[in-house]
């Protein structure tokens, strides 16, 4: 994961990985939405995030072809 480390669980707020995913940081946004959803199963829009973030997470890993055309 880019920037969240051990200890960072402070910060582990819905605020924040929204902050986050606006960044472009989807993998922590994803992982922080994870966290939150095992501690707040009732919470049905963690579980739409978390959807959301898969896709735009995994188009952020898959590497550009040449020629712009993934």
């Amino acid at each position: 994961m880019g920037n969240i480390k051990a200890g960072d669980d402070m910060f582990f707020t819905a605020t924040m990985a929204e902050v986050l995913e606006k960044q472009g940081l989807y993998e922590d946004a994803l992982m922080i939405y994870k966290i939150l959803a095992d501690t707040s199963p009732w919470d049905q829009s963690l579980n739409f995030r978390i959807e959301k973030l898969k896709g735009l997470a995994e188009r952020g890993r898959k590497k550009p072809r040449p020629g712009g055309v993934n």
